[in-house]
């Protein structure tokens, strides 16, 4: 009742108010607005709670304390992408009246930073003389940091009283070419030099030269090989984990790719030992043999069973079935393992890259094929797969390639030869050439790439090739003589009844005079069409 009667209050309010000043305005006709079920709960929330309060007023008791609904969370704004790296312009002036610098010629000595001095000679374009010689400057700092980073590793392992790697460490002899993980810290430093500091520059316009002195700061440098060292050493221990774990678990394929990890994570230790308990026996082993043992372990549990391992295919075709090769260990098939198809003996091409399913079956077909009477192509772990990129790849082959091709499949292809008919037409300086060299040599390169074998007619050949050379425009060239030959060339497919094309060639020789030019020129001719043969086909 007290509800209706404050209704009728505030509608006689409202009316009077509106009365007063000279009644409603007129308004445009508010468009139909659909409110969500939550803006009408919180309207109804509202006005029961004016309510409740009004009828607390009216007994003379204070109005019931309520809570301030939480406003809504705030957006916050997504975090600004990091900002690209932008080589800091030379900000160091030229004085071209300046004398000689103390630094030309000589490298200085900076306390706390190693330097790099360069010079370019003027070539026209002062703006990219001043870039070779930072180029130039940025190669003596990198050669003079390659040389102190051993010294320094050498020292944070002392420090840290761990061991290095004897087999393949960083502080062999710098003429050694054979460290792995010299190359791995030569790539390092190639990477860091963004933090140089260009300190001065001279032009010495007497000479035309450019020189320019640049540092870095060697405390810098000290702890981002620590940090490197520090990091590299966590993730090798974490990658092997994660690798024993899915062996473990029968995921082959996630295992290949812990341990192939961990051993790049110490390359990015530079030789340090790591020891780690890898089997859960309690005992430490030094990680980088572990890992070695491992992948051989897991490579030479592997059988590769190829379904019809022996095939037949015509030279240039494609087989007729996909070939598929079961991976197996033990008796349980092993699924999601990257497997790689390549050619071991002839050239085609094939789907290089595919998956094992559930029943450990991985499948590629086989678009084209060339070779000499037998083909061989083989399917093994894809390392390219478990892997980030193609200098990751090449290093984890020469490290465990031998390894991984202990146990492979492997199909045997028995190839039927591709016949082809070649007449082509050779004339030098209006004389015909016999016997001539273009088909020849020709026959000799379809052969080799190919297999292709050769008919005396084009009655039965799978190809007939013709054409004619003829060499006729002479001129000098210095001191000699420059004959070009006009070629004419069509191939003509004749096991799908297709022309495979006709071109037309300008091919020139040249020689102390035209007869002998003209000869030059046609012998380019054979190989040049042969060639263009193989890559049409492949």
């Amino acid at each position: 009742m007290r509800r209706i009667f404050a209704w009728l209050v505030i509608s006689g309010f409202t009316a009077a108010s509106l009365f007063a000043c000279g009644g409603p305005k007129q308004q445009a006709k508010p468009q139909d607005k659909q409110l969500s079920r939550q803006q009408t709960a919180d309207i109804r929330a509202r006005a029961d709670a004016a309510f409740e309060d009004l009828d607390a007023v009216e007994r003379g008791v204070p109005p019931p304390k309520r809570e301030e609904p939480t406003p809504p969370p705030k957006k916050e704004p997504p975090p600004e992408p990091p900002k690209p790296y932008k080589e800091k312009p030379i900000v160091v002036p030229v004085n071209p009246a300046r004398a000689r610098p103390d630094w030309v010629g000589s490298q200085p000595n900076m306390e706390g930073y190693y330097v790099g001095v360069g010079v370019s000679t003027s070539h026209g374009n002062e703006e990219e003389d001043w870039a070779r010689a930072r180029t130039n400057a940025y190669v003596e700092l990198a050669s003079t940091l390659k040389v102190s980073i051993r010294s320094m590793i050498k020292d944070y392992f002392q420090e840290k009283n761990l061991r290095l790697y004897d087999k393949d460490n960083i502080t062999k002899d710098q003429s050694s070419q054979n460290s792995d993980y010299a190359q791995d810290a030569s790539f390092f430093v190639d990477t860091t030099l963004e933090g140089v500091e260009i300190v001065d520059r001279w032009k010495d316009e007497g000479q035309k030269k450019f020189w320019m002195l640049v540092r870095l700061s060697k405390a810098e440098i000290e702890r981002k090989i620590r940090e490197r060292l520090e990091n590299a050493r966590k993730k090798a221990e974490d990658y092997v984990k994660a690798a024993v774990a899915a062996e473990g678990q029968g995921r082959i394929g996630e295992a290949f790719k812990g341990y192939f990890f961990s051993y790049l994570a110490l390359r990015e230790y530079f030789g340090g030992i790591v020891e780690y308990d890898i089997n859960g026996d309690g005992k430490k082993e030094i990680l980088n043999h572990e890992i070695e043992r491992a992948v051989t372990r897991l490579s030479t549990s592997l059988d590769w069973k190829a379904e019809e391992p022996n095939r037949k295919a015509v030279i240039s075709q494609a087989l007729a079935q996909p070939l598929r090769v079961q991976v197996i260990q033990g008796s349980t098939p092993v699924k999601n393992l990257p497997v790689a198809f390549a050619f071991q003996r002839g050239t085609g091409s094939v789907e290089p890259h595919t998956t094992t399913g559930e029943d450990g079956v991985a499948s590629a077909k086989v678009v084209k094929i060339f070779g000499q009477k037998q083909a061989i192509i083989g399917a093994r772990v894809d390392v390219g797969a478990l892997v980030e990129n193609e200098r990751d790849r090449r290093i984890v082959e020469a490290k465990f390639g031998n390894d991984i091709d202990v146990k492979t499949g492997k199909f045997f292809v028995e190839l039927e030869e591709l016949t082809a008919f070649i007449d082509i037409r050779e004339e030098n300086l209006g004389e015909e050439v016999r016997p001539g060299s273009v088909a020849a040599d020709m026959k000799d390169l379809l052969a080799k790439e190919l297999g292709m074998t050769f008919a005396a007619s084009a009655k039965g050949a799978d190809m007939e090739i013709t054409g004619e050379a003829v060499t006729g425009e002479c001129s000098d060239m210095f001191s000699q003589r420059v004959c070009v030959a006009r070629v004419n060339i069509t191939v003509a497919d004749r096991l799908h009844n297709r022309q495979l094309f006709a071109k037309k060639y300008k091919i020139s020789g040249n020689a102390e005079n035209d007869k002998s030019a003209g000869l030059e020129a046609l012998r380019k001719v054979g190989p040049r069409i042969a060639r263009e043969i193989i890559k049409a086909m492949q």
